[in-house]
């Protein structure tokens, strides 16, 4: 029995019991023993922070010291505005690159510095960890798999999903066709205008439940079935209020949603058959099987080899599937977005993609299109699809800048510490991308080569697997609308971006185009 364990035993104890001196001497003995550990892990703590020169952390100035209800209501103004990531941005550039708040009884530590993101998420890695409230507003949904698992759960998923996204699948452009060719379908043969971001999500859902189901969802079908429209609606509801549940924190437990509860029940239900099937097809298979030479990886079926429960395989492909449909889908609407308000940046992608003569794109051609893949890094850039992450400290650690009255010594991060760090205000950083970081500039890329000062993927051994899969699906998406169409415009030129901010980033306004073959 664990200490906690015998503190909840001798406190509900002591309560049943009548008050006698034995009941008291009971109680005190407990309450003495933790002040005692509270007192020497802080003696611990201290000198921990001692010997490694850490100073003070500089604290953002809050009218409400103990809730920051000022700064709550400030960030839920920005939201509903949709500029709580640019919010955030002009608030590092108001108080530090790294500070400390309270928010709503929380401590925590935010930062968009470069070499602390890389402690957290590469050489203080095992000190982090996503944490049991990530786990726990996300569940209900996906259960527990690689977005929201630590220790073995994780590095199971992650062993598993890593063979999807090999260079033998992601270089397997087939796949990408057959959907590309469903996606130009619904595009308006008329020149109208299409708002294509809806479409984009539909194009990565499919092209995601092929990879990882071995069978695609069929959104993308004019004609598609009812099972799977409600399908990718509950998807949708069921992203928006994990996100919604993580800006909560820990009141996230108080609200009750029953449109998200029936959309976890109406995805548990489309994924659920798939699962089973795949199941009694592993269970006819010789044990000793292998994958043919030419049969691609499918995610389920391996799991299904393997003997994962039907619940681990649910859970695992839905954390898997929250990552290949929306961080696609916003990379290839902020793309196509860019495209519209440059048409100078456009052209000259077409002059590149036109070297291809109309032929299909091999793996090896897009890697060598220098133009087209500088222009989807500078994409990265500006519009990351998680531009907003957090890790939580596991066990006393620190981060090597953000003290003293400079910034420049380390900082302690006691264990239990949330730490939020900004991809998007990192990005946008004039001290690190110059003068011109706000502007949308392909041409940055042909001289720097920056390390942890980009970080559109997040980076160490919890970098996303699927990176070359999605820069490929984008680039093999572009390619092939460039090839099929002679215009591409924007409806309305001089648009200005701003965030529909959930799990991901997708475009506010939408993108809306006209194209004509």
């Amino acid at each position: 029995m664990s200490e906690t364990q015998a503190l909840a035993l001798a406190w509900r104890w002591a309560i049943a019991a009548p008050v006698t001196a034995a009941t008291t001497t009971v109680l005190a003995a407990f309450l003495f023993w933790n002040i005692y550990q509270s007192l020497r892990e802080h003696k611990v703590s201290r000198e921990f922070a001692r010997k490694l020169g850490c100073k003070a952390i500089k604290r953002s100035p809050q009218k409400d010291p103990f809730l920051a209800l000022d700064i709550f209501a400030r960030l839920g103004k920005a939201a509903s505005e949709r500029t709580y990531l640019q919010t955030i941005q002009h608030w590092f550039e108001d108080v530090a690159p790294t500070f400390a708040v309270r928010l709503m009884g929380d401590d925590m530590i935010f930062t968009n510095e470069p070499k602390n993101i890389q402690a957290m998420l590469v050489s203080n890695f095992k000190t982090f960890e996503i944490g049991e409230r990530r786990r726990q507003n996300s569940h209900q949904l996906l259960g527990i798999g690689v977005f929201n698992a630590d220790g073995k759960t994780w590095e199971r998923g992650r062993a598993l999903v890593k063979p999807n996204f090999s260079r033998k699948q992601v270089s397997d452009l087939q796949t990408f066709e057959t959907h590309v060719q469903a996606l130009m379908r619904a595009i308006p043969a008329d020149g109208s205008p299409i708002e294509m971001q809806e479409w984009f999500f539909r194009f990565t859902l499919d092209v995601g439940t092929e990879y990882l189901f071995g069978e695609t969802s069929g959104i993308l079908d004019p004609n598609a079935t009812e099972l799977a429209k409600s399908f990718a609606w509950a998807f949708d509801v069921g992203v928006d209020g994990i996100s919604q549940r993580i800006r909560l924190g820990k009141f996230a437990r108080f609200y009750h949603d029953r449109r998200y509860s029936k959309a976890c029940s109406v995805v548990h239900g489309y994924v659920e058959p798939i699962v089973e099937k795949t199941i009694r097809q592993a269970r006819l298979e010789k044990p000793s099987q292998e994958l043919e030479r030419d049969e691609r990886y499918t995610f389920l079926v391996e799991m299904a080899r393997q003997g994962a429960s039907p619940k681990e395989m649910r859970d695992q492909v839905l954390n898997i599937l929250v990552a290949a449909r929306d961080t696609s889908a916003c990379l290839q609407s902020a793309a196509f977005f860019e495209m519209g308000q440059h048409p100078e940046l456009l052209q000259r992608l077409r002059e590149e993609v036109s070297s291809l003569e109309g032929g299909l794109p091999t793996y090896e051609d897009i890697k060598n299109m220098r133009f087209l893949n500088n222009f989807i890094k500078e994409t990265l850039r500006l519009h990351p699809p998680v531009p907003l992450n957090a890790r939580v400290s596991c066990e006393d650690t620190f981060l090597p800048l953000g003290g003293g009255p400079d910034g420049k010594s380390p900082i302690f991060v006691p264990k239990g510490k949330l730490c939020v760090y900004q991809i998007y205000s990192m990005h946008r950083r004039k001290d690190l991308w110059g003068d011109k970081a706000e502007e949308f500039d392909p041409s940055r890329w042909n001289s720097i080569r920056p390390t942890f000062e980009y970080l559109p993927f997040n980076a160490g051994p919890r970098i996303c697997p699927g990176q070359q899969f999605a820069l490929t699906e984008t680039a093999y998406v572009i390619i092939r609308l460039l090839q099929t169409y002679s215009t591409i415009e924007a409806c309305e030129t001089g648009v200005s971006w701003y965030e529909n901010l959930t799990l991901t980033c997708s475009t506010g306004p939408g993108v809306w185009l006209r194209f004509h073959r």
